[in-house]
């Protein structure tokens, strides 16, 4: 569930934005619950999230959220809808890649990390953390978007790269 990144806006072609790879390396089929600019962890969307048969919850809104606070108001309650009629199905949080472009991203990584902690603390053994300010890595990074938002076919390899190894564990080990 996410933006227009998760959504593979810009790229070049289907299957090069960073869930396709994902599904093409992993073998895995995806329902894709990215929107532009639209995904925002309404009430409405909380439930029928919750509601869905998956296998895993991919969280991946920030960039929809339009400010800090928002996210911070329904970042956790988002988790916590999930978590009420899944308590067992591994939920990946992420924060977005292009960190250096947006004032508030590291107080937003920090709303999304502090979902990840709360969770831990509470004993939920199923949650794991992406930290999007090292998706892209350092080399080139300026060619991994074609507007400081969204990936080219570059940044959304990188992404599948940085994603690949966790979600690989988290396949692997699901009852």
């Amino acid at each position: 569930y996410g933006s227009s990144i998760t959504q593979g806006g810009c790229a070049s072609y289907p299957g090069s934005d960073y869930v396709g790879l994902l599904s093409q390396w992993l073998d895995f089929d995806y329902v894709n619950l990215g929107f532009s600019g639209s995904g925002k962890a309404e009430l409405v969307m909380q439930e029928y999230l919750a509601d869905l048969d998956s296998l895993v919850y991919v969280l991946d809104y920030d960039y929809n959220a339009p400010n800090a606070e928002y996210l911070r108001n329904t970042h956790y309650p988002l988790y916590l809808s999930i978590r009420k009629k899944n308590p067992h199905t591994p939920i990946l949080f992420m924060s977005k890649p292009d960190f250096d472009y947006d004032a508030e991203s590291a107080e937003r990584r920090a709303i999304i990390f502090d979902t990840y902690s709360r969770a831990k603390k509470d004993g939920d053994n199923s949650v794991w953390f992406i930290d999007g300010e090292k998706m892209y890595g350092s080399f080139e990074k300026n060619a991994c978007t074609v507007d400081t938002c969204h990936p080219t076919n570059l940044g959304f390899y990188r992404m599948a790269k940085t994603i690949a190894p966790v979600l690989e564990n988290i396949l692997r080990n699901i009852e």
